[in-house]
């Protein structure tokens, strides 16, 4: 007598219930994924910020005059003159420090950056220019001071969770780095180096 053979797999109602789990797990994980990415982008961008600071000072110890300028730029050849630095930035060697790529005074780009992905911002605060569109270090690697003197200042990056999740960057007056800190307990809002809370655009 031939044996009868039972076909295996799911019922309807096990694949059912296996979609419904499924589907509740992903409702918990991709909120979570998703603010993964956006930290893990934020803290690129602020690594790679603080290492461009650092490479601007080194290049400026090594010159016997002149400056070495760093700007937001939209061409990767010259200052663009406002302080939307997400847009793309030139580190460059300035003879005569008028935040101008002249050939002929002996300047040349030394570094460019593309623009931030994300729709990610990127200011300064203080430093060279009170308006935030560029920073300038002498030879012996210390910002040069703004005409309301400020020589110190920050490093800004936002994505659009805003200032609560904001990295930034702060610039000692000789030059050297931090990453910065919650100094003000304003719920996680990092301060700059006037120890006021950062601020978003």
């Amino acid at each position: 007598m031939a044996e009868l053979r039972r076909n295996s797999g799911f019922t309807l109602l096990e694949l059912i219930i296996t979609i419904v789990i499924l589907a509740i797990v992903a409702s918990f994980a991709v909120p979570s994924f998703r603010e993964t990415v956006l930290n893990n982008r934020l803290t690129a961008q602020i690594n790679e910020i603080s290492s461009l600071i650092s490479y601007a000072r080194s290049e400026a110890s090594k010159l016997q005059g002149g400056v070495v300028t760093a700007c937001a730029s939209t061409d990767s050849a010259s200052c663009s003159g406002n302080a939307s630095w997400e847009t793309g930035w030139i580190i460059f060697r300035d003879i005569d420090g008028d935040r101008s790529v002249d050939g002929g005074d002996g300047d040349e780009v030394l570094k460019v950056g593309g623009a931030l992905s994300g729709g990610n911002s990127f200011r300064i605060e203080g430093l060279t220019s009170d308006g935030g569109g560029f920073v300038q270090f002498a030879s012996n690697g210390f910002p040069i001071p703004s005409s309301s003197g400020s020589n110190a200042g920050t490093f800004i990056v936002c994505d659009e969770r805003g200032a609560s999740e904001a990295r930034a960057v702060v610039v000692n007056v000789s030059g050297q780095t931090r990453l910065a800190r919650d100094t003000g307990g304003t719920a996680g809002v990092l301060n700059d180096h006037n120890d006021s809370d950062i601020t978003c655009p």
